[in-house]
């Protein structure tokens, strides 16, 4: 926020609602932060910066359903349409919903174009032979809670274990030197990368939640590196993600595009200018946008909201 260096910002946070009122309604919108005292209206609004909406406080949803899942859901509903009405005017920076059209099946179609991909299954309720010998990791398509505040990290597996009345996404195991993630914002790169042998497991995300002074100092990409990556954003029209790959050889094996990724854990502080790199790519956005005026309005005089 401080980045943006502007006081005419108003964050929204998803689960914090009770900080909040707001009033969408026919001829336009009230968003307003108790806390603050800064409102945001149809009339001066012109840009939507969308970080992905989370709940750290999960919880475990019984059988019938509960209120509280019910208040989330029509919250999170609430506001994915606004920036999807946002989107259609163009009035969103950086992230942009259509970016959902690749999930990881087409992302790895098209990025065999591009990098290295190992071989990968999607398969129920049969095993496929090739899964019957080698090394295999198992993977999830969705963060959705398993349960007792669980979450499905990647793990390695005997196929041969997995119960067939469920649906399994698998892929050959890895043997690389590190782990290497990019932040594409609008045609820049930030990498960043760690040594395999500095977590436990095959999954980096669980050392980051329990270390999170895991070290993840930036480091270079070479030219065929940054044509890969500039290729495969061109072609599926992403302008932000974070990459997540495994190098190996010298070569980048491509793992998944998180198309709102989170970024922010890279560079905390600001030390190397990632939180600087998206500020200004919004802040930029933001000036086009106050071009036009919104269409609801007069022209908008203030600047932005960021959930």
């Amino acid at each position: 926020m401080k980045e943006l260096d502007v006081d005419d910002v108003l964050r929204f946070n998803i689960d914090k609602p009770e900080d909040y009122t707001w009033d969408f309604h026919r001829d336009g919108f009230c968003i307003t932060d108790k806390v603050s005292g800064k409102e945001i209206t149809h009339e001066t609004f012109t840009s939507f910066y969308l970080r992905k909406p989370l709940y750290f406080d999960r919880i475990d949803v019984p059988k019938f359903g509960c209120v509280e899942n019910w208040r989330r859901e029509e919250t999170d509903e609430l506001f994915k349409d606004f920036y999807r009405e946002c989107q259609s005017r163009g009035l969103v920076a950086l992230v942009r919903s259509q970016n959902n059209k690749y999930g990881k099946l087409r992302q790895l179609l098209v990025a065999q174009k591009h990098f290295r991909v190992a071989q990968w299954h999607f398969f129920h309720g049969e095993l496929p032979e090739e899964l019957k010998c080698g090394r295999w990791v198992v993977k999830s398509m969705t963060q959705t809670p398993i349960g007792k505040d669980k979450v499905f990290f990647v793990k390695e597996v005997n196929p041969s274990a997995l119960d067939l009345s469920y649906p399994w996404f698998v892929q050959e195991r890895i043997e690389g030197e590190e782990e290497v993630t990019v932040v594409y914002i609008d045609g820049t790169t930030y990498a960043a990368n760690t040594p395999r042998d500095s977590f436990d497991g095959e999954d980096s995300r669980k050392e980051i939640f329990v270390n999170p002074k895991t070290s993840w100092p930036r480091c270079a990409l070479s030219p065929d590196d940054e044509r890969a990556i500039r290729g495969f954003m061109d072609e599926t029209g992403y302008r932000f993600g974070r990459f997540d790959f495994i190098r190996k050889g010298g070569e980048l094996w491509f793992l998944e595009l998180n198309p709102n990724g989170q970024w922010a854990w890279l560079d905390e502080k600001n030390e190397n200018g990632l939180v600087t790199l998206v500020a200004d790519a919004i802040k930029a956005e933001d000036r086009q946008h106050q071009e036009r005026p919104f269409r609801q309005g007069p022209p908008p005089s203030s600047r932005a909201v960021s959930p």
